[in-house]
């Protein structure tokens, strides 16, 4: 495979390395991906960190121990537009690659899990957007409840990521004659709550700060990240009906007192 591409996207040899590894190996530990890439433990484990804040790898947690993944190829494609834009002709070539990369992922695929985990802006961008392909014409998302204080996180870096979950919805709304609606509950004189009110097939309520929380809760079908603001962000993805009609039926209690 010609990995020149993946340079151009801004990957060094030993994010490819470790990246192609996990693609052909699957579900891993850390233990047969150092045997696989021959690279030192120490640079094999800063080398996740850097494709874990990529959002292109995730993983789940067994037995205590950690399993990586590829969360999907075609990652790679959104990575290239949000860095910088690049020239149609490194797309193309990045194109050029991904039905192989298809290919070894169809080989090796990762069995169905309940609970991910994304670290990382981009990666919990990611996680949005495995949950935004599950959800059908007409149906509704939800949210709550978003603080004022952004919990540990850099504001900048939340309005950013709430911006591009917004735009996932707006895109969806382009192709779907069925609109897909959102209800948030926000924490009174919420900045984001107050934006997101503005927006299209969008409803938001407010509610008192002592009815708040860190963790920012989303529903979608049976979906649900949780989704926790500090400086090193994370969230949980979880893929359960019964996890989200019951997030769904806490929401609806907060939603009939909040104004």
């Amino acid at each position: 495979m010609d990995i020149e591409p993946l340079k151009k996207i801004g990957l060094s040899d030993g994010e490819i390395t470790v990246y192609l590894a996990i693609l052909k190996l699957g579900l891993i530990t850390v233990g047969p991906m150092i045997k696989e890439t021959k690279l030192q433990s120490s640079s094999v484990y800063h080398i996740l960190d850097a494709l874990l804040e990529k959002g292109i790898i995730s993983f789940e947690v067994k037995n205590k121990r950690k399993y990586f993944y590829v969360v999907s190829p075609e990652r790679l494609l959104d990575f290239i537009e949000e860095k910088k834009k690049l020239l149609e002709e490194e797309k193309q070539q990045i194109e050029k690659i991904m039905p192989q990369l298809a290919v070894l992922r169809e080989i090796t695929k990762k069995p169905i899990q309940e609970v991910l985990i994304f670290e990382g802006w981009r990666g919990i961008l990611s996680a949005f957007k495995e949950a935004y392909k599950e959800l059908k014409p007409g149906s509704t998302a939800y949210a709550y409840t978003i603080t004022k204080e952004f919990g540990g996180a850099d504001p900048d870096q939340v309005r950013w990521l709430i911006n591009k979950v917004r735009i996932l919805r707006e895109n969806l709304n382009k192709k779907f004659k069925q609109k897909i609606s959102m209800k948030i509950i926000a924490e009174k004189d919420s900045e984001i709550g107050k934006d997101q009110s503005k927006t299209s097939f969008t409803k938001v309520k407010f509610i008192e700060k002592h009815y708040t929380n860190p963790a920012v809760v989303n529903i979608y079908g049976d979906i649900t990240i949780i989704a926790i603001w500090l400086k090193n962000p994370i969230a949980f993805y979880i893929h359960s009906k019964e996890v989200a009609e019951s997030f769904k039926n806490n929401f609806e209690l907060l939603w009939e007192i909040s104004k």
